[in-house]
């Protein structure tokens, strides 16, 4: 709870040190510019692919993780978006309400020309707020645990406490669940974020 108090903190003061709307817009577009690509970690590959949904925002990505040993092996697959709200970067994530439909979407991206609000199901209450660290020279990324439930695997419902980094070779992220009474269901409090090198 500490380190998670921390975390949160350290967002909130890096937040207030420059918080106008001009400059978050800005770094919304270095984050975008950063953020495309195909990222591996041992035997799964992430990409991220810029598509346009202008209903949802200008900065939507289609984001697929599948196993590097069987590329018809998905692991997961939703859409991201990012925007610039109350003076501050937020993601928010929507699952597919017909996965199956746009699996083609990360060799064919004009496949979500045809996207609509009703192929969308949002992940309400585990936005992101995204912030730039100046001196480490990335973003970082983190949600509000206490408002965000999620499926876990299996389907149950759990709070999840998410982290994210980006630098422009590399991205890191941690999902960890807690029950209602703040038990971690699975891994450890200090488990670092899984780092993803980009590859292309």
């Amino acid at each position: 709870m500490v380190e998670r108090g921390l975390a949160l903190l350290i967002l909130a003061l890096l937040a207030g040190c420059s918080n106008t709307s001009d400059l978050r817009k800005a770094e919304l577009s270095e984050l975008a510019t950063w953020l495309p690509g195909t990222y591996l970690n041992g035997p799964h590959e992430l990409a991220f692919v810029p598509i346009y949904a202008p209903f949802i925002s200008d900065n939507v990505f289609f984001t697929e993780e599948r196993s590097t040993q069987d590329s018809r092996r998905v692991v997961s697959q939703r859409v991201i978006a990012f925007e610039v709200v109350d003076k501050q970067i937020v993601q928010a994530s929507y699952a597919f309400a017909e996965p199956g439909r746009w699996r083609a979407g990360l060799q064919n991206p004009d496949l979500f020309k045809s996207l609509m609000e009703q192929d969308l199901k949002v992940q309400a209450g585990c936005e992101m707020l995204w912030v730039k660290d100046l001196e480490a020279g990335k973003f970082v990324g983190a949600n509000d645990r206490k408002q965000c439930r999620a499926s876990r695997a299996g389907g149950s419902l759990a709070f999840l406490d998410a982290r994210a980094e980006l630098t422009p070779d590399d991205y890191a992220r941690s999902e960890r669940y807690y029950n209602a009474g703040g038990r971690l269901l699975s891994g450890s409090d200090d488990e670092p974020l899984a780092r993803w090198r980009k590859s292309e």
